[in-house]
Order: C-alpha cells, then sequence, then structure tokens
C-alpha cells in the first residue's frame, strides 16, 4: 500500500504544477490583450519608392513670402510640381525659401558635391592638388568634356582634373576623381555633412549601382552652396577656389544669360527632361544663392525661359528691398 501512495505523489504534485502554469499563461495573455501590448521587434525599413515634395519653408522674419510665393505659381503654371527652388538672401533673411524641395536626379548638379569632397580631403592631407592622374583607356566615358581627347597614357594634375569637372563637366575627369575617393567615401561625406537627400550610386554615365539614380535635392544643393559663400564648407581658401571654378562654368545659357551683369558661380545639370541650375549670384549691391531643379519638363526652351524669369524678378525685387532699407 505503501509503495501505490509513493508512486502517486509525484503524479499528483506534476498535475498541480501544471495546472498553475496553466493559469499563469492564461492571466498573461488576457493581461496582454487588455493592454493592446505588442512583443517589439526591429523595424523593417522599406527603401522609398516615391518622394513627397515637403512644403515651402521660409523665414519668419520675411515680410515677402507670398509675394514670393505668388510669383512662382505664375511663372511656373501646371509645370509647377516638376520644379523644385532654393532661395537664400543673406542680406533679408536668415532661413532659406525651399519651395517643394525633395529628392531628384541631379545629373552633372551632383559633381559639385564632389567637388567639396575633395576639397574636404585636400584639407585633411589625405590628397594633393599637385597630384597627378594617368589617364587610362577604361577612364574614358561618353558625354561632355575635353579629356577624352587626351593622349592615353597623360598625367593629369588632380587640380586640372576639378577644374574641368566643373567648368566643362567633364564626365571623364569626374569618374578619375571619383575613383581617387572612392563613391563609398563620398556618400559617407555626405551623409556626415547632413546632405540627406543626396547619394552618389554610379560614375557619370555608366550602369546604375543597385539599380538606383543618384539624387539630390534644391535643399542639400542649396546649403552647400551656402556654406561655400559663407567660408564655412572647408575653410576660406578652398572655398574661394571652389568658388573660381564655378565661376569658370562655361554652361551660360540660362542664369549668366538672364543676368548678365551679375556673376554666378553655378554648376547646371542636363539629362532627358531634366535641366537644373544653381549657384552663387554675386551682385554690386548684395548676392543671393538660388537653385532650381525639375524633372520631366513639358518643353526645354521653355523651362529655362521660366527659370530666366524667375531668376531675373528675384534679382529685381531684391535689389529693390535692398535700396528701401
Amino acid at each position: 500500500m505503501m509503495k501505490q501512495e509513493s508512486k502517486t505523489q509525484p503524479i499528483i504534485f506534476f498535475l498541480i504544477l501544471t495546472a498553475i502554469f496553466t493559469a499563469i499563461f492564461y492571466k498573461v495573455v488576457a493581461y496582454v490583450d487588455e493592454n493592446d501590448l505588442t512583443i517589439a521587434r526591429d523595424p523593417v525599413v522599406e527603401e522609398p519608392i516615391q518622394s513627397t515634395p515637403r512644403s515651402m519653408e521660409i523665414s519668419a522674419t520675411n515680410d515677402d513670402t507670398e509675394e514670393i510665393l505668388t510669383l512662382f505659381h505664375a511663372i511656373l503654371g501646371n509645370d509647377e510640381e516638376n520644379f523644385s527652388i532654393y532661395l537664400y538672401r543673406p542680406d533679408l533673411e536668415e532661413d532659406p525659401l525651399m519651395f517643394r524641395s525633395r529628392p531628384m536626379p541631379p545629373a552633372s548638379m551632383i559633381k559639385v558635391f564632389i567637388l567639396a569632397k575633395l576639397m574636404q580631403d585636400v584639407h585633411d592631407e589625405k590628397i594633393s592638388l599637385d597630384d597627378k592622374i594617368e589617364l587610362k583607356s577604361s577612364d574614358l566615358t561618353s558625354g561632355s568634356g575635353v579629356v577624352n581627347g587626351y593622349k592615353i597614357g597623360t598625367q593629369i594634375e588632380i587640380r586640372k582634373l576639378a577644374e574641368l569637372m566643373i567648368a566643362e563637366s567633364d564626365n571623364t575627369a569626374t569618374n578619375m576623381i571619383i575613383d581617387k575617393i572612392g563613391i563609398d567615401e563620398i556618400n559617407k561625406y555626405l551623409d556626415e555633412n547632413g546632405y540627406y537627400d543626396t547619394q552618389l550610386n554610379q560614375k557619370m554615365m555608366q550602369v546604375t549601382r543597385r539599380g538606383r539614380l543618384n539624387s539630390s535635392s534644391v535643399e542639400d544643393l542649396g546649403t552647400l552652396f551656402s556654406r561655400i559663400y559663407r567660408h564655412e564648407c572647408v575653410n576660406p581658401e578652398l572655398d574661394d577656389l571652389m568658388v573660381t571654378f564655378l565661376l569658370r562654368q562655361k554652361d551660360s545659357e540660362c542664369f549668366p544669360a538672364a543676368l548678365p551683369n551679375w556673376r554666378i558661380a553655378h554648376k547646371t545639370g542636363e539629362i532627358d527632361r531634366l535641366y537644373d541650375d544653381g549657384g552663387i549670384f554675386y551682385g554690386s549691391d548684395s548676392d543671393f544663392i538660388l537653385v532650381i531643379m525639375n524633372e520631366n519638363y513639358s518643353g526645354r526652351a521653355e523651362t529655362i525661359e521660366k527659370m530666366q524669369r524667375i531668376a531675373k524678378l528675384i534679382a529685381l525685387n531684391y535689389m529693390e528691398k535692398i535700396h528701401q532699407d
């Protein structure tokens, strides 16, 4: 009899424990349901498919916001959604006006960021502008520029390549600089300096990297031009050198043609159904920074004409305000 009782005691103990744990389990489930609790998981980050334009932003101290906005609406008309605009007038406002800024294909305007990273590496003594790079047949690419006419094996100073990258928008010179710095290092620089809409995914005129185009925005480009203008990009000497290269920009079809009496340190970009222009406008009395990007335009000549009208009216409006003050 004693043996039978000793055998049943572990079974009874096991059943009691099972009943206790079952009761605790259902109480936990009921509490979770009642309080709508969920188990934390690492978020799944998906690459955005389409960007949404940000609303217009402007300094609260600026008193002509509505006037400028009306100007944009009137000039751009039905093409308004295809445009982005950055405007900064140092003598009138602390913060820039940004009209529909969002990531867009920058075409050759991305070369300004490559120039800025190059100058940072020069400042950090990673690269010397006097260093030379040998031109190889594998460097040659299509598009604008003059380096393709150089003899294979020619040793070209990095200073010269940088100037050609901006002034001539030379694609081969650009790719040689990209190879010297490295795409990953350029993108690291962009991220560290807050150019979050800008990414270099491919070299000039080459197959896309990871299936994505290069991207930037008027906000990022305007911020870079503003930093160069204020000598806050690298240092005064190298920032001035960048301005020198930008003043030598050979494409004068848009802004320089509209404002021939202004010195404009700028860069353009153009691919199919896209024309961009932006930079630093130096006037006799004051200066401003203007960047206009667009995509899927209805016509090239019409787009350039609209960009020129905006530049002219901003310059006129700005000068009137400066003289009033």
